[in-house]
């Protein structure tokens, strides 16, 4: 009850505002989108990853872990494909909800909140490993019968400011550079504006979802999002050798919620767009109660 009331209450109440504020308001929110993505999540991760005390051994086996994780989802979307025989566009929107998970707009409040400073310091990197996938992989499942190329994939990285964020944090640490006073504490006021401006913008977008694909295979792919990542999670930390802090961390961020960016890219290439907002409404509510479950679990 306590990780109910004090880790997943807030993050469902601030989110519950905004989705109230998306209701009744019906203006897209470009301005406060714009502005999360381009100043405050990266002031965000600036600030997390400078002051943080994160090894490159971690890091690197959070971006191990990342990679084998999504690749396992990949795969057994493919296979429940197969089973339930679903044509190229279900095919798509399928392995897109099931591949990405919302660890930056839900899972990060819930890794500062159940875990503290450190915790969320690792969550950063799981979000920054998970963009760069979204920006190959994803591309290249949503777009495969649009004539893409794997190429666009990886130059839409260099668009995201976040990696550069990150860079020049690794950078001035590794150079031992001394931050004046003044804009470190700029960066902070902006980095401590992200968390509730990113739960804000996260239950807005779910106000525009409307669901006209709710059956037997939302429900299905819902289930396997929630249900499959925490087993898969704990067995591959196990294989890379992750305890403690660290496995707690990304084993809770790949058992999050479908993400919106899955939805995004669905809508974009036109692949049963319906199909994936459903499996995000439904995946992000049912979570309540399984992210509360395994909070309880592993803290």
């Amino acid at each position: 009850m306590a990780v109910l009331l004090n880790v997943i209450l807030p993050v469902f109440l601030v989110g519950g505002c905004g989705y109230l504020v998306g209701r009744s308001v019906r203006s897209e929110p470009l301005v406060l989108m714009r502005i999360i993505f381009y100043l405050l999540a990266p002031a965000l991760i600036f600030r997390s990853i400078y002051v943080s005390e994160i090894s490159l051994q971690s890091a690197a086996l959070i971006g191990i872990y990342v990679i084998l994780i999504q690749l396992s989802m990949l795969a057994i979307s493919r296979l429940v494909g197969r089973v339930r025989r679903w044509d190229a566009d279900s095919q798509a929107a399928g392995s897109l909800v099931l591949l990405f998970a919302n660890c930056g707009n839900y899972g990060l409040p819930v890794m500062l909140f159940a875990f503290g400073e450190q915790g969320f310091a690792f969550g950063v990197i799981f979000v920054l490993v998970s963009i760069m996938m979204q920006a190959t992989i994803g591309i290249g499942v949503a777009s495969w019968q649009e004539g893409a190329n794997w190429k666009q994939g990886l130059t839409r990285i260099l668009r995201y400011p976040h990696l550069y964020a990150f860079l020049l944090a690794i950078l001035m640490r590794v150079v031992v550079v001394e931050m004046p006073e003044g804009v470190l504490r700029s960066i902070d006021l902006l980095a401590q504006a992200a968390i509730p401006a990113q739960l804000l913008m996260l239950g807005i977008q779910l106000s525009r979802v409307r669901l006209h694909h709710f059956g037997v295979d939302s429900i299905l792919l819902s289930g396997i999002k929630l249900l499959i990542p925490p087993f898969l999670g704990w067995g591959i930390t196990t294989l890379l050798g992750i305890t403690g802090l660290l496995q707690a961390v990304l084993i809770v961020e790949a058992s999050m919620p479908s993400a919106v960016n899955s939805l995004i890219l669905a809508t974009q290439f036109r692949r049963n767009p319906e199909l994936a907002a459903t499996v995000v409404f439904v995946s992000t509510a049912l979570s309540l109660i399984t992210i509360t479950i395994l909070l309880t679990v592993l803290t």
